[in-house]
């Protein structure tokens, strides 16, 4: 009886709670700059679900292109596409469906 009780004990201080990763992916929009190549990734968090904008704007806030998309509470990907674009530095801002700026990086464009 002691031999399984001392088993018992020891197979209930053995077990060990399950690691849960809890990473924490950077949002694109977390530095000012961000230097890209002609086709990239980006990740982003959304306050909620709804209609949201990409706009690239160039450094004189001149409207180069727009992407309207559905995003979902919590981290979204895009693909961003600047090869065919003449600047070498353009901004992207993320707006909401209310036109509210929501977050804007300087791109530097590497092609």
């Amino acid at each position: 009886m002691k031999k399984f009780i001392i088993i018992l004990f020891l197979f209930l201080f053995s077990c060990q709670k399950d690691f849960i990763d809890t990473d924490v992916i950077p949002s694109f929009f977390d530095k000012n700059n961000q230097e890209v190549v002609s086709s990239q990734i980006i990740n982003f968090n959304l306050p909620d679900e709804g209609i949201y904008y990409l706009l690239f704007v160039n450094t004189d806030g001149e409207l180069v292109a727009r992407e309207k998309f559905t995003g979902t509470e919590g981290l979204n990907s895009r693909t961003i596409h600047v090869g065919l674009l003449d600047q070498q530095e353009i901004y992207l801002i993320l707006y909401n469906s209310n036109q509210n700026k929501l977050q804007e990086v300087l791109l530097k464009l590497n092609k």
